[in-house]
C-alpha cells in the first residue's frame, strides 16, 4: 500500500481487489483510489498494490516478499532480507518499537527508495528529537551543525502529536470598518489584578473602560472587586452629566466581578445593553485587552526609568493613560482619543518626564527669613 500516486508503473483506478477503504492503526479509514504496479528494480516489480488516500508510509507486506522469491529473517533489532539460497543480502532494516523500516538511502539495497519515502525517516527524526520543527532539522543538516543526521526533511503532513501539544488559536482578522458612529455607543471593560504590590492608596485592582468610538480610556483603582458596582455607577452618572448623552452598550469578559445582579439591575436602570464577550477567549474582548497592555508596559517603564518604587503603580497606569488619550491615533479616525472625544487637539507642551526632580513651593505657612522656600519631591502624575 502506498498514498503516492507516482511511484506506479501502471494502475487501475476502477479495480481495488475488493478493497473500499483501509482502517488505520487509530481507528481513521482511507479510501482505495486504485490497484496498480510498482517497480522496484529493473528486473523485479510488485504487482497488486493500493493507492490508499492520506497513507503518508509505504507498507510492504512479507508475504509479497517471499512471493518474489526473498526469505525475510527478523530479530530482535533488525530484519534482512536476502535470496531464498542465502547468498545475497537485498536489504536490511530496523526495528522500531514494534514496527520495522527500511531506509533505502541509508541501506545497501539494489531496490529503488520507492518502497519507502524520504519523508518516513524523516518523521521518524522527527518523533526522536522531541517533535522538533521541520525547518529546524533542515537547517541543522544545511549547516553541518551536529553529526550523525543526514536526511530531507519535508512537512508533507500533519503531526497530531505537534497538534495536541502545540496548537494556537487563529488570530482574530484586523476591523477595517467602523461599528460605532459616536461616542460612548459602546464601552468596552475589563478588570486586572490584584497586583503583587499595594498601592500608595491602598488599591490593588485596576478597573479600565474604553470608548469604542474615541478609544478614550478611562481608568480607576480598586481597593476589591466588589468596588466596580460602586465605581461603574458613578461613572455612568458622570457620563450623562459632562457629556449630557447616554451610555448605550458596555461589553465585559464573563468575570464575576461583572456578572451580578448588580450591575444588570444597574443596566437596565439606565437602559444600558451589557454584552459579554465567550468564554476564555480574550480576544474577542481584545480591544481593551490590548489597552490593558499598553498601559501596563508604559507603566513598567516609567517605573523602571528612576527606579520608583511599585507601590506607585497606580500613578504611573494614571499617568500612561493620560498620555494614551492624547498620544495614540485611531487607526481608521488617524485622529487621538483626546480630539475624537472633546473636538480639539490636545496640547502636551506641558509634559514633564514620569518620576523626575520637582520643587513644591510652600504656601501658606509661615516661613522664617533663612528657611527653604520648596519641598522636593518627584512629578508622578498630572
Amino acid at each position: 500500500m502506498t498514498g503516492d500516486a507516482r511511484m506506479f508503473n501502471s494502475i487501475n483506478t476502477n479495480g481495488n481487489d475488493g478493497y473500499d477503504s483501509i482502517t488505520f492503526g487509530d481507528n481513521g479509514k482511507g479510501k482505495v483510489k486504485g490497484l496498480g504496479k510498482i517497480a522496484i528494480s529493473n528486473d523485479l516489480s510488485i504487482s497488486n498494490v493500493l493507492l490508499v488516500e492520506s497513507l503518508n508510509f509505504n507498507l510492504l507486506s512479507v508475504a509479497q516478499l517471499c512471493d518474489l522469491g526473498f526469505k525475510c529473517i527478523f530479530g530482535v533489532d533488525d530484519v534482512e532480507i536476502i535470496s531464498v539460497d542465502g547468498s545475497n543480502l537485498i536489504f536490511k532494516g530496523f526495528r522500531y518499537e514494534n514496527l520495522y523500516l527500511v531506509d533505502f538511502n541509508a541501506s545497501e539495497a539494489r531496490l529503488s527508495t520507492c518502497l519507502f519515502t524520504k519523508s518516513s525517516m524523516g518523521w521518524l527524526w522527527h518523533r526522536r528529537l522531541g517533535h522538533v520543527g521541520m525547518k529546524q532539522l533542515n537547517r541543522l543538516v544545511k549547516h553541518d551543525l551536529v553529526r550523525g543526521l543526514k536526511d530531507v526533511f519535508e512537512k508533507d503532513k500533519l503531526c497530531s502529536s505537534c497538534q495536541a501539544g502545540k496548537q494556537v488559536g487563529n488570530t482574530h482578522p484586523k476591523k477595517s470598518m467602523m461599528s460605532t458612529s459616536k461616542a460612548f455607543e459602546l464601552l468596552h471593560m475589563d478588570l486586572f489584578g490584584p497586583t503583587q504590590y499595594t498601592s500608595i492608596g491602598g488599591n490593588k485592582y485596576g478597573f479600565v473602560i474604553v470608548d469604542d468610538y474615541t478609544r478614550y480610556t478611562w481608568v480607576f483603582f480598586l481597593v476589591d472587586k466588589s468596588d466596580v458596582f460602586a465605581t461603574f455607577k458613578s461613572f455612568v452618572k458622570g457620563i450623562h452629566n459632562e457629556f449630557e448623552t447616554t451610555i448605550k452598550r458596555v461589553r465585559s469578559d464573563n468575570g464575576s466581578e461583572f456578572k451580578n445582579t448588580r450591575i444588570d439591575e444597574l443596566c437596565d436602570e439606565f437602559g444600558i445593553r451589557h454584552q459579554f464577550s465567550a468564554k476564555y477567549t480574550p480576544q474577542s474582548n481584545g480591544l481593551v485587552e490590548r489597552k490593558n497592555r499598553t498601559l501596563i508596559d508604559m507603566a513598567r517603564s516609567m517605573l523602571s526609568e528612576y527606579n520608583v518604587s511599585q507601590s506607585f503603580w497606580a500613578e504611573a497606569i494614571n499617568t500612561a493613560c493620560y498620555c494614551s488619550n492624547r498620544l495614540y491615533c485611531h487607526r481608521l479616525k488617524e485622529k487621538t482619543p483626546y480630539e475624537l472625544l472633546n473636538g480639539r487637539k490636545p496640547n502636551i507642551a506641558y509634559f514633564w518626564v514620569f518620576g523626575c526632580k520637582c520643587y513644591i513651593l510652600k504656601k501658606g505657612t509661615r516661613l522664617g527669613k533663612f528657611d527653604r522656600k520648596c519641598d522636593e519631591g518627584l512629578l508622578l502624575n498630572y
